[in-house]
C-alpha cells in the first residue's frame, strides 16, 4: 500500500469514527429526552393523584361540617380517609389526615391569660425542656403574635430540637382555638385534667362510644376543662404519591369556616416536596 493510499484509508476511518460518535451522541440525547419526558409525565400524574387526595379531604370535611356540626371525632368519615400505601397504576398512593386541634395552640398565650400559659409550661416541664426556653417561646407569642409559623421562635434562639419535642403537643393555628377532647391524645389530656386516672377513664369512654360530651366530663369529675371543646376546624393532610421513579408529597393545611347554615372549607396552606 502506498503512502497516499494509507492516508486515504486513515481519513476514511477518521470520518467513520466521527460519524459513529455523532450517532452515539444523538442516541444518548434522545434517551435523555425520553427519560426527561417520562419524568415530567410521571410528575404530572403524581401531582394529580396528590391533589385528588387533598380534594377528598376537603369534600369530606365540608360534608361533615354540614351533617355533624356538634362533634368531630375519630369515628367519622373524615378520620377514615387515612390510607396506608396502596398500589395505583405505575406506583403507590398514601394519605394521612390529622386534627391539628388535638394539640395546644401556641397563639392561645397571646392574650396573657394565665390558663394557657400554665398549660404550656406544664407541657414543656413534662418533656424536660428548660424553663427559660419556655419563657422565651411564650414571650415571642405575647410580643409578636399571633404567629403563623415558628420562624420568629427560631430567630429568638429556641433550639429546633426543643421545637421537635414540643411538636406532638403544640401547633400554631390562627386565632383562638380549643383543644378537641374527641381527638386529643392521652398525654396531653392527662396534663389538661391534671389527673392520669381521670384522663384514662375519659379515653376509655371515648373509645367505647366514639366521642365525648360534657356529661362524660362531669361524670368523671372534670366538668370544666379550660380551653377545650368537642369540634375542630383546622386539619393537616399529607398525600404521598410515587409514580415510576418520581415521588411527590403534598402537605396541605385545611381550614373549615362555619357560617349560619353554611360551611366553607379552604386550603389555607400548601407545601410540596418532590424526590
Amino acid at each position: 500500500m502506498t503512502r497516499r493510499e494509507g492516508m486515504i484509508l486513515l481519513n476514511v476511518l477518521l470520518v467513520l469514527a466521527v460519524a459513529s460518535v455523532a450517532v452515539l451522541i444523538m442516541i444518548a440525547s434522545q434517551d435523555l429526552e425520553v427519560q426527561r419526558s417520562t419524568r415530567l409525565r410521571d410528575a404530572a400524574q403524581a401531582n394529580a393523584y396528590a391533589r385528588a387526595g387533598e380534594l377528598s379531604a376537603v369534600t369530606a370535611l365540608r360534608r361533615d361540617g354540614l351533617t355533624a356540626a356538634a362533634t368531630d371525632n375519630l369515628t367519622e368519615p373524615w378520620a377514615q380517609l387515612g390510607q396506608q400505601a396502596v398500589s395505583i397504576p405505575g406506583g403507590q398512593f398514601a394519605l394521612t389526615i390529622e386534627d391539628e386541634q388535638a394539640r395546644f395552640n401556641l397563639n392561645a398565650m397571646q392574650t396573657g391569660d394565665p390558663g394557657p400559659i400554665d398549660l404550656f409550661q406544664r407541657i414543656g416541664a413534662s418533656l424536660g425542656i428548660d424553663p427559660a426556653t419556655l419563657i422565651r417561646i411564650a414571650t415571642v407569642v405575647r410580643v409578636a403574635g399571633p404567629l403563623s409559623d415558628e420562624s420568629l421562635i427560631v430567630a429568638a434562639g429556641v433550639p429546633r430540637a426543643d421545637l421537635e419535642r414540643l411538636a406532638p403537643y403544640v401547633a400554631i393555628l390562627p386565632g383562638q382555638t380549643s383543644v378537641n377532647l374527641n381527638t386529643v391524645g392521652l398525654p396531653l389530656l392527662t396534663l389538661l385534667t391534671r389527673d392520669p386516672q381521670v384522663a384514662a377513664k375519659l379515653i376509655e369512654a371515648r373509645d367505647r362510644k366514639g366521642y365525648l360530651i360534657p356529661a362524660d366530663l362531669a361524670a368523671e369529675g372534670a366538668p370544666n376543662l379550660q380551653g377545650t371543646g368537642y369540634t375542630s376546624d383546622h386539619y393537616r393532610v399529607i398525600t404521598t404519591v410515587t409514580v415510576g421513579d418520581v415521588t411527590q408529597a403534598l402537605d396541605s393545611r385545611i381550614t373549615r369556616i362555619r357560617g349560619v347554615g353554611t360551611v366553607d372549607v379552604v386550603v389555607s396552606g400548601r407545601r410540596r416536596t418532590a424526590g
